[in-house]
């Protein structure tokens, strides 16, 4: 994310933008990203949701976040109290987990569930809805590690090639057979470690998608978002 400045000659300030992600290897991943992105900036504006933490605890955060394996193994600051828009009051940041922030645990609800709250109180058809219950799903299974990361697959795919000598050396043919993977890949070919079997069949992911409870099956424990008082 970054402050995007306000247009000239115009009197609505500073605005905060989602930076462009890198591409992913299937046009599933690419949708998933870019629809959990539109669906956040919109609930954040439909449940007036407060995300701002220090930014020395931003700069923090992107340290920790260049690690190798930080989606699973750093934690990371986040402000549990998103519901207050004033400077008043506590924001009551904490370190958390990529899976603690995206899923929720026993005393924050999880970013997944602000987004399945707003979508809840859209009119969407089956078909919709289905598909971006898969998406959300996606998100949920990197963060906790049930799916690996692009990066993570793409360092065990190295690490597992039988010319891989342990050296740090990708060589020309090791490439080769990491891009016609990749092209098998997005033309189609299963990776059960990578998307599971979300691209192949998001209809399971139905479940979750309830207009009379907004309480995922993913973590039964994690507080509800109430979308009607937009209080935990």
């Amino acid at each position: 994310m970054r402050f995007k400045p306000p247009p000239p000659g115009s009197d609505i300030g500073w605005r905060v933008e989602f930076r462009t992600i890198e591409a992913q290897i299937t046009d599933f991943e690419n949708a998933a990203f870019v629809s959990f992105c539109i669906l956040l900036s919109r609930a954040m504006a439909s449940f007036k949701c407060n995300f701002y933490i220090p930014l020395s605890l931003v700069q923090i955060n992107m340290e920790r976040a260049q690690r190798r394996d930080a989606v699973l193994k750093e934690k990371f600051y986040f402000r549990k109290n998103i519901q207050c828009c004033t400077c008043e009051c506590d924001p009551d940041i904490v370190e958390m987990t990529i899976d603690e922030i995206i899923n929720g645990n026993g005393e924050f609800p999880g970013i997944c569930k602000v987004i399945r709250a707003y979508i809840n109180n859209m009119d969407l058809e089956f078909v919709t809805a289905t598909r971006i219950c898969s998406y959300i799903s996606l998100m949920q299974k990197r963060a906790s590690g049930e799916l690996l990361t692009t990066a993570a697959w793409l360092r065990q795919f190295v690490l597992t090639h039988p010319l891989y000598k342990q050296d740090s050396v990708v060589s020309e043919e090791m490439t080769y057979d990491l891009l016609m993977e990749c092209n098998e890949i997005t033309n189609g070919k299963a990776c059960p470690e990578l998307i599971g079997t979300l691209r192949q069949s998001s209809d399971h992911n139905n479940r979750h998608f309830r207009r009379d409870s907004y309480q995922t099956s993913d973590n039964p424990t994690s507080p509800v978002f109430d979308a009607e008082s937009h209080v935990w």
